[in-house]
């Protein structure tokens, strides 16, 4: 058990226009070759190679074709006839089919979460029909966290955000957790929990939450053990932590069993002592090579899970929490309308687009810079990010510095993080870097026509095949180039209209809609074509 740093003084906000002209760069990267793409087989591609000849029947005649079903030559009414509306049936009285073979569906990978059961079901069918690119020209793992000359680590621990000292309204926000205590224990101590990498552990205060909806230090060392079972360890030592069947034991059933007899004398130090033999695993895993193997075997992109909890639930409940009620000093109706887009929405952008690391994402409006966060760890591409409000600039600034440490924690090689604090249609850095762009995202939800206008004007200097997307459309889908608009700014975009369900965004459940359009100048060439030479004829 060690005792807690001093405490950094609490995130002050600067005044308006503190961060006039801002940019935090993360790390270094070299740009990748084109990624080699892999495609995964459709599990039924040796049904579609067998019938891929006609079948003869007795006569000597080829036999039909029905579109893979097969249609029955009982006559109506009898048994095999009544059979055959026994699905319909249980679906009028609230059950679901029995099929004996699965229904493969194209519909987005991601649903309602309203509706968990239908959501389980639709996942499996989505994971077997889902196409998987996997990006191999990326290197994930960081060579700098194995390093007994890196960098040092600048974060801010939980101890500092949870602790017994801080205040709000005039009451403690945190207090004890494990109430009955023997003579020789300490009342709130901090312990260390370590990461994967770096040699590097973070101070955690064991205490509790006055209001349930604040962090909750206990629920977050429980949460890093269970991704590093999940992604860093061999199964042997996974079953240590948390054993794959549930047949007891584990680290994590320890920490558990204590945290629930918190007012019973000795569960503060079982607690201490599972997060003391967790720490001594790690370290065994870290110097015998497992972890490094681990890692050298992640994918990109990386797993929503572990990109979930390390900027949302880490670097995001570090930085942004505490002080989340600055953003929302906005003027509403106005362009300055603060919101968030999900990590999982991002997710669903990321893959829709082709997102590669050898390539450039730019979001205009980037808030406290979750998106930017999200696309350099997820994919490792370049991100850059431009937001106009000081307050939610002032925080993506917190969370651009405690990001590339958490990334070496985690023993991560994340993309360039570029974050300024201008007007994204005058700043000359983002207007350049947008020429280079692959992929720009505009939460465009609350702008003006006049702002959006503006954007058109800027999307003439995208290079060709540049995707933006965006929450309201630039181009409306029902917009056709012809003679009569052909000087229109949007007739050099083409889009699609895509659902948006529900939980994707910060400020509504309610499922929505979501566009993406695509620099291409093919449908305006081939109308002026068409128009010249028609003038030619006459």
């Amino acid at each position: 058990m060690a005792e807690s740093k001093p405490k950094r003084p609490p995130f002050q906000l600067g005044k308006k226009g503190d961060l006039s002209s801002l940019m935090y760069t993360t790390t270094s990267k070299t740009v990748a070759p084109k990624p080699t793409v892999t495609l995964a087989k459709p599990s039924n591609a040796a049904a579609v190679k067998s019938n891929s000849r006609p079948r003869i029947g007795k006569n000597g005649l080829p036999v039909p074709r029905s579109n893979g079903i097969r249609r029955s030559l009982t006559p109506a009414g009898s048994a095999s006839r009544q059979a055959s509306n026994e699905p319909r049936e249980a679906m009028r009285n609230g059950k679901k089919p029995n099929r004996s073979s699965p229904i493969v569906s194209t519909t987005p990978q991601w649903g309602s979460e309203d509706d968990e059961d239908d959501e389980n079901d639709n996942e499996a069918r989505r994971k077997r029909a889902r196409i998987e690119e996997v990006d191999r020209t990326r290197t994930i793992r960081d060579e700098g966290s194995f390093s007994d000359d890196a960098a040092p680590y600048d974060i801010v621990h939980a101890a500092d955000i949870a602790n017994n000292q801080i205040q709000k309204h005039g009451r403690y926000q945190f207090g004890e957790f494990f109430t009955a205590l023997q003579e020789d224990e300490e009342d709130c101590p901090t312990i260390d929990l370590q990461y994967p990498c770096g040699n590097m552990t973070e101070k955690y205060q064991l205490v509790k939450p006055t209001d349930t909806s604040d962090f909750r230090p206990l629920s977050e060392i429980q949460d890093n053990m269970q991704m590093v079972k999940d992604f860093y360890l061999d199964a042997v030592s996974a079953d240590k932590v948390e054993p794959s069947e549930l047949v007891g034991g584990g680290l994590v059933m320890k920490l558990r069993k204590a945290a629930k007899d918190s007012m019973r004398a000795g569960a503060q130090q079982r607690f201490i002592d599972a997060v003391e033999e967790y720490n001594n695993l790690l370290s065994a895993k870290r110097q015998d090579g497992t972890i490094s193997t681990k890692l050298d075997q992640m994918t990109s992109p990386l797993h929503l899970d572990l990109v979930q909890h390390i900027v949302k639930d880490q670097i995001y409940a570090r930085t942004v929490s505490p002080y989340i009620d600055s953003v929302r000093e906005y003027e509403g109706f106005s362009d300055n309308v603060y919101g968030e887009l999900l990590p999982k929405f991002l997710s669903r952008i990321f893959q829709e687009t082709h997102l590669k690391s050898n390539q450039i994402f730019v979001d205009l409006g980037s808030g406290v810079g979750n998106c930017v966060l999200q696309a350099a760890l997820e994919i490792g591409c370049e991100s850059w990010g431009c937001e106009m409000m000081p307050n939610p600039a002032k925080l993506a600034a917190a969370q651009a510095r405690e990001f590339p440490s958490r990334c070496r924690m985690w023993g991560i090689k994340p993309g360039e993080v570029h974050l300024i604090q201008d007007d994204f249609t005058k700043n000359p850095d983002i207007l350049d870097v947008l020429k280079r762009a692959d992929v720009v995202l505009v939460n465009n939800q609350a702008f003006n026509p006049e702002l959006n206008d503006n954007l058109k004007s800027i999307f003439l200097e995208l290079k060709e095949g540049c995707q933006i997307v965006s929450l309201k459309y630039f181009r409306d889908p029902a917009h056709r180039v012809k003679e009569s608009n052909i000087n229109d700014l949007v007739n050099c975009l083409s889009v699609v209209e895509k659902e948006r369900f529900s939980g994707m965004v910060s400020w509504t459940d309610d499922p929505g809609k979501w566009y993406l359009h695509v620099k291409d100048s093919t449908e305006l060439k081939a109308v002026k074509n068409r128009i010249e030479k028609s003038r030619r004829r006459t």
